[in-house]
C-alpha cells in the first residue's frame, strides 16, 4: 500500500509531506518538526526536520512517540501529512487564534460548510459535516495540544482519532445527553466544549473556526484522479488493440 506521505503532487511532483514541512517551517509560531513514519519517509524527511520516528501500529503509539522530546511544552501542533494547501499563513491564522483564548489544553479547528463548500464545490473534496445549532462544521487536519493529554489519555484519544469522521459515532463517545441533543439538531459547541473535561480529566478544550484549505484532504482525490487515468489508458488500448 503506497503511503500517502508519499504521493507525489503538484506542477513539481513533490511528495505530499514537503508542501507540509515547508509550511510548518515558515510558521513563526513553530520550533522544532518531528516526523513519524516508515523508513522511506523518514529518508526522505532526513535533514529537513529536527527528529524521525517509527510510526507506531496506531494514531496514538506514533503520538506518544513522538512527543517525548516535547512533553515539556505548554502545547504542541499536531498535523497530518495529506493536507499540502495547507500554508504557514493558515498555520499562523490558527494559532494566533488559539492564543486569544489562553488557559485551554486543546484547541480543534472547525470549518463551516457553506463556506468549504464554495471554496473546494467538487464531489472528490467533499466532506462529512456535523450539524450543530451555529451550522453544520467538519473538522480540520491540524490540532494544537497540550502533551500530557496524549499520555494521560491515549485510549480517548485513540477513540475520537478513530471516529473522526462519525460525527454519530462520535456524539455517542461523549455520551446519552450529547447524542440525544445531535439527533434533536440542538447540539450547540458550548455543549461539546463543556464536555472536554469531563471527559480529559479536567482539561479544557476550544474549538476554533478556521480555513477551508486547513480541511481540505486531497488524498481521495489524487487517487481517484489516478484510477480515471488508468481507467482511460486502458479503454485506449482495448480500442486501439480492437481496431
Amino acid at each position: 500500500k503506497e503511503n500517502k506521505a508519499l504521493i507525489e503532487i503538484g506542477p513539481r511532483r513533490r511528495p505530499m509531506i514537503l508542501y507540509m514541512i515547508e509550511a510548518l517551517k515558515k510558521s513563526k509560531y513553530t520550533d522544532k518538526i518531528i516526523v513519524a513514519g516508515p523508513e522511506e519517509v523518514q529518508k526522505l524527511v532526513k535533514g529537513l526536520v529536527c527528529l524521525t520516528i517509527s510510526d507506531g501500529q496506531t494514531i496514538p503509539d506514533s503520538l506518544k512517540s513522538g512527543i517525548l522530546p516535547l512533553k515539556k511544552d505548554p502545547l504542541i501542533l499536531i498535523s497530518t501529512c495529506d493536507a499540502p494547501l495547507i500554508t504557514e499563513k493558515h498555520i499562523d491564522y490558527f494559532i494566533k487564534e488559539c492564543y486569544r483564548w489562553p488557559g485551554f489544553d486543546i484547541y480543534y479547528p472547525i470549518i463551516d460548510k457553506e463556506v468549504y463548500q464554495k471554496t473546494y464545490p467538487s464531489l472528490d473534496l467533499r466532506r462529512v459535516y456535523a450539524t450543530l445549532v451555529e451550522g453544520n462544521f467538519t473538522g480540520g487536519n491540524i490540532l494544537l495540544i497540550n502533551p500530557r493529554i496524549i499520555t494521560d489519555f491515549a485510549d480517548t484519544i485513540n477513540d475520537f482519532i478513530y471516529f473522526r469522521k462519525h460525527p454519530l459515532r462520535m456524539a455517542r463517545l461523549l455520551g446519552a445527553r450529547i447524542t440525544a441533543k445531535y439527533l434533536r439538531k440542538y447540539l450547540s459547541i458550548q455543549d461539546l466544549e463543556k464536555k472536554v473535561p469531563e471527559l480529559l480529566g479536567g482539561y479544557k478544550g476550544k474549538v476554533i473556526l478556521s480555513p477551508p484549505e486547513i480541511a481540505l484532504d486531497i488524498t481521495r482525490l489524487v487517487l481517484t484522479e489516478r484510477e480515471r487515468r488508468n481507467s482511460n489508458l486502458q479503454k485506449k488500448s482495448i480500442t486501439g488493440y480492437n481496431s
